[in-house]
């Protein structure tokens, strides 16, 4: 678990993570994005863990972006993973040799996924504020990775010394902006260097754009992690795709982002050997 932690801390570009969601279009579908996210070269893909029973409150909606409303509960006990499909993912991620990792939503969650033995656990930004349930995923000493969106600068302060508190400092905080697609306007990106200095551990970026510019930039400020939506195709229209890449479009972000440091180059002027022929002529 440590090792994990090490990796992303010690790399010189940001560990990518596919966000594939929950059961969205069938456990078929499912199976098929994580198929789809490996070949794109990302280091690991990420699900929902939940049950529609203790994640919902009754009477609650979502209210999306077109102004559409949904029930809270119908929407979750659609699109939940039961055990036996966690178990199907499971296998599938162990034979295509990539990392996956899960956002539990209640101990219950929390319970199951420990028998897969995780190299870490992603917090949503819905829960930053729900310090007894990141007290307990903190006591399980995996690392974690705390999406702050929607949050104060103070509500993330007492998060980081819940965690703390524990004795697990393996923390990495995300920048996120809650919005399902974000604008480019609304980044913030500057919010990265704030919260390297306000909290002193590795900072990444839950992207909700809808290309791989933010990712880029953000890459360019030394972030440990890019948390990214996953879609199979647009056309699919599942839950969150307006936030999502497809496969060509994240292989893209991948290959561009792991660019940054080659194009950042080492910061010594100097005569550069591609130069020399130019410089000779001028």
């Amino acid at each position: 678990m440590s090792d994990f932690f090490d990796q992303i801390r010690a790399a010189k570009t940001p560990f990518i993570i596919a966000e594939l969601g929950a059961n969205y279009g069938g456990i078929d579908v499912v199976q098929k994005m994580v198929e789809a996210a490996a070949t794109s070269g990302v280091d690991m893909v990420k699900f929902q863990t939940y049950r529609a029973e203790t994640i919902s409150t009754p009477g609650s909606y979502f209210t999306f972006e077109d102004g559409s409303k949904v029930s809270q509960y119908d929407f979750f006990k659609t699109n939940e993973l039961s055990k036996e499909h966690h178990v199907i993912l499971n296998n599938l991620c162990r034979e295509l040799n990539i990392a996956w990792t899960s956002t539990p939503s209640h101990v219950s969650d929390l319970d199951l996924l420990e028998s897969f033995d995780l190299p870490c656990y992603k917090t949503g930004s819905d829960d930053l504020t729900n310090l007894p349930f990141l007290k307990a995923i903190a006591e399980k000493n995996r690392p974690m990775l705390v999406s702050t969106g929607m949050c104060s600068l103070a509500e993330i302060e007492a998060a980081v010394s819940t965690i703390f508190a524990t004795g697990n400092n393996k923390l990495i905080l995300l920048h996120c902006v809650v919005s399902y697609p974000s604008q480019i306007k609304d980044a913030n990106l500057l919010v990265i260097e704030t919260l390297k200095k306000a909290f002193n551990v590795p900072i990444g970026l839950s992207d909700h754009t809808q290309d791989e510019f933010t990712s880029v930039l953000a890459t360019q400020m030394g972030i440990a992690v890019i948390e990214k939506h996953f879609t199979l195709d647009h056309n699919l229209k599942l839950p969150d795709h307006e936030a999502s890449l497809d496969p060509s479009e994240f292989k893209r972000l991948v290959e561009r982002v792991r660019m940054v440091p080659e194009a950042l180059g080492n910061g010594i002027k100097s005569i550069q050997p591609t130069e020399k022929k130019w410089r000779k002529a001028a």
